[in-house]
């Protein structure tokens, strides 16, 4: 009986939120800057907000390394948080815009064999270990700017209250463009068993780093779900003769 209560307890919590939805709707979507300004509810906006997750794979191409050669391609990956700021570049027409944001964004590399990213005289380089490695993964973190020209044409839709808005719900879009941006932190993970014990050891910060990252990047798909690809055009190391930059591909929601 407890659990039907709190089953029903859910249903309704849902089927309130979807009400309470559909009249929001009705009055016209709310956006993120109407926070600090009241009045864009009332009046034609040039630029609207939303925010963005994606999640992929990662890999640091270069010096001949293929897909899976150095390091996993399933266990290294990317995810990227963030805000993305969408401006009009015509005000009678939806079908070009630029986009641009702010997002945290983390890129790992599942090192493949008994290796481990080391830096001596300033210079890091991938140099094996002599025991047997259970995990080794390389992390980085940055903070970039996305900057995109996306194309697709929304549907201009009018509100009850009088307010006109595109809908881009069903739109198909493609963006084109890149980032730029600032690298965070590193951090390199090592697991490894030692007499019965399982040892896991964290290094943070002790690696010769680009301190700019930039690149391009892509994606193409429905309004709220696309497909994306990013290319460095930075070395992941400064002057370290593994001349690798990352490429990731995945799945992008807003």
């Amino acid at each position: 009986m407890k659990h039907l209560i709190l089953l029903l307890s859910f249903l309704f919590s849902v089927i309130t939120f979807a009400q309470e939805s559909e009249e929001e709707v009705e009055k016209g979507p709310y956006d993120f800057l109407n926070f600090f300004d009241e009045e864009r509810k009332e009046r034609e906006v040039m630029t609207t907000t939303n925010l963005v997750v994606a999640i992929g794979w990662n890999q640091a191409l270069g010096d001949g390394n293929g897909i899976g050669d150095d390091y996993r391609f399933w266990g290294s990956g990317i995810f990227e948080f963030g805000i993305d700021f969408s401006t009009r570049l015509q005000k009678e027409d939806d079908l070009l815009r630029f986009n641009y944001g702010l997002s945290v964004q983390r890129q790992t590399l599942r090192i493949n064999g008994n290796r481990q990213f080391e830096t001596n005289d300033d210079i890091t380089t991938l140099e094996p270990v002599p025991f047997n490695v259970d995990k080794s993964k390389f992390a980085q973190s940055t903070l970039i700017v996305p900057l995109h020209l996306e194309i697709g044409r929304g549907e201009l839709k009018t509100y009850d209250n009088g307010v006109s808005r595109y809908d881009r719900t069903e739109t198909f879009v493609v963006g084109i463009g890149g980032y730029l941006g600032l690298n965070t932190a590193t951090s390199q993970l090592l697991e490894f068993e030692r007499s019965g014990r399982d040892i896991s050891t964290s290094l943070n910060n002790d690696f010769e780093m680009e301190r700019f990252v930039y690149g391009l990047s892509a994606y193409a798909g429905n309004h709220h779900l696309q497909i994306f690809a990013k290319y460095g055009l930075n070395t992941i190391f400064k002057d370290s003769p593994v001349d690798q930059r990352h490429v990731s591909i995945g799945f992008r929601f807003r």
